[in-house]
């Protein structure tokens, strides 16, 4: 199975690039690296990514019938130590921006307890609905509205089915375009997601990885897209009011699924990553 991966010219690609590609190796199959401003050339069966930079080149690939593996920043948020930024773990899915598409249920909990994730009961009761947005870039694969357009819609919604609720827009942090959205509380540095969580009735989002935060501290979500709690959240507007409560097991066994999703660059190099993701090529 030979495999290209595309990567740009910032220097944390190039150590991904690298240390993905030596775990293939490791497995037998023969390897390329890519430029992102190359023309791809499709002779390969997978073609790796990283985030969300260009819609047309996932395209491209998925009408050649060609696998894709989309990494991002991982579920643990730690930064790499080195001279090099980047992060400790990297997520990986398949075909998909988020792994859900190929969720499954029976995944050991050895890697969420080495990632120290726990969850808190769920809230009894919450006055805010937050909203957790995305970037452009992100609206932009996926053909949504300008994000603030997106979230000013989103409000109006809110107001008109269930004018009770206090509304809170937290914008994606790093997103530079963000502005204030009259009608909801703006939720920016410094305050974190577990501020804006405080008080949380539900979270609102279509991909954000907030929803990962909101699960840990016992707020359940309404995903309108492929967001990392989708498997265990509400995806219908008519439950806003009522959001689905997944009992511990299920969020026990998600948790679990997501921890076996993300992979350091050591274990990256070792073809440990390769390994889990290669036999999901062939389902």
């Amino acid at each position: 199975m030979r495999v290209a991966f595309f990567h740009s010219d910032k220097p944390r690609e190039h150590l991904l690039a690298d240390a993905f590609l030596e775990g293939v190796k490791r497995h037998g199959d023969p390897i390329a690296m890519v430029n992102t401003a190359e023309e791809p050339t499709l002779d390969y069966e997978v073609a790796c990514m990283v985030g969300v930079k260009s819609r047309e080149l996932f395209q491209k690939h998925w009408r050649a019938g060609i696998h894709t593996v989309y990494l991002d920043k991982g579920y643990s948020r730690h930064k790499k130590p080195g001279p090099v930024s980047g992060w400790e773990f990297w997520r990986m899915a398949i075909d998909s921006h988020q792994p859900t598409e190929k969720y499954r249920n029976d995944c050991p909990d050895d890697r969420m307890k080495e990632c120290g994730w726990e969850f808190k009961p769920w809230r009894k009761k919450g006055h805010k609905v937050i909203i957790a947005g995305s970037s452009e870039k992100y609206h932009a694969f996926y053909g949504l509205n300008e994000p603030t357009e997106y979230a000013t819609r989103l409000i109006h919604k809110i107001k008109k089915r269930a004018p009770q609720f206090e509304i809170v827009y937290r914008p994606k942090p790093s997103w530079a375009g963000a502005v204030e959205i009259t009608g909801a509380h703006y939720s920016i540095f410094p305050e974190t997601i577990s501020d804006a969580l405080k008080g949380g009735h539900v979270m609102i989002t279509h991909g954000s990885n907030a929803c990962f935060e909101a699960a840990t501290l016992g707020i359940p979500a309404l995903i309108l897209g492929n967001a990392a709690s989708r498997p265990i959240s509400s995806t219908s507007f008519d439950d806003l009011e009522s959001p689905y409560l997944a009992t511990d097991l299920e969020r026990k066994q998600l948790f679990s699924y997501l921890a076996y999703c993300q992979y350091s660059l050591v274990e990256c190099s070792k073809g440990q990553a390769w390994a889990w993701i290669r036999p999901q090529i062939y389902e």
